[in-house]
């Protein structure tokens, strides 16, 4: 099995960065969070074992994948424009895991990463929105083992309820802050306050890897959607 991911950049799913073999993936917080929870279940890492692909936001954009006889469907009155673009990516990320499926001869789990960036104001229902579109995106690719990962309000907030004190306590509440990093008392700040500004991609994804954030432990509604939804994946 394969892991295919993708991102918005270093701080969740990782990035490329030069190394002695050429450029080489330096995985994030949030995809450690993703082998943490598949090692659990299948008692090996897929990161150890070089099971890994990476796919950069830019490469994803940047992507025009032919339709391969299917029909896809474009934002228009039933779909706006910005759930669009969150189906447009996961239509795309799965065509990609169906070329990597055919080369490599296995079956490959795809998880696309989007931080929601919800406001309170804008309620549960634009969360619902962003999630219900990637879901059609990978549906309309022929994709059974896509996954959204699409922390509400973002990223921060499920990391916040593992290291903050007291740990894994009322953190749905998270899912109610702005996603605004200008905001007053963002939630990025909040998590350069409690790390004592260890926040780089680097010291967080170190913070799941050592244990720190307990991957089986966080309950929010966001992030309970895409543990869910990871492990129905995996089941197919």
């Amino acid at each position: 099995m394969l892991l295919l991911v993708s991102g918005e950049g270093p701080s969740d799913i990782g990035a490329r960065h030069p190394g002695i073999d050429g450029y080489q993936f330096v995985p994030g917080p949030m995809t450690l969070i993703i082998d943490r929870l598949l090692e659990q279940r299948f008692q090996y890492s897929l990161l150890d074992c070089d099971q890994v692909r990476f796919v950069a936001k830019a490469q994803l954009v940047d992507s025009a994948p032919k339709h391969r006889g299917r029909q896809f469907r474009a934002p228009g009155k039933s779909r706006p424009k910005e759930s669009g673009y969150y189906y447009e990516n996961a239509r795309r990320l799965a065509v990609m895991a169906e070329e990597l499926g055919a080369v490599e001869r296995v079956p490959v789990i795809v998880v696309l990463f989007r931080d929601a960036d919800g406001t309170q104001s804008a309620g549960r229902g634009e969360w619902q929105m962003k999630w219900n579109s990637m879901l059609a995106g990978f549906s309309d690719a022929g994709c059974e083992t896509g996954v959204p990962m699409l922390p509400q309000p973002k990223s921060e907030a499920w990391l916040l309820c593992a290291l903050r004190a007291p740990s894994y306590q009322h953190c749905a509440r998270l899912e109610l802050e702005s996603g605004n990093d200008d905001a007053p008392n963002s939630l990025k700040r909040q998590l350069a306050v409690v790390r004592n500004d260890a926040t780089s991609a680097m010291e967080l994804a170190d913070a799941v890897r050592d244990g720190r954030v307990d991957v089986q432990r966080i309950d929010m509604p966001s992030y309970n959607a895409f543990r869910a939804r990871l492990s129905e994946a995996v089941g197919r």
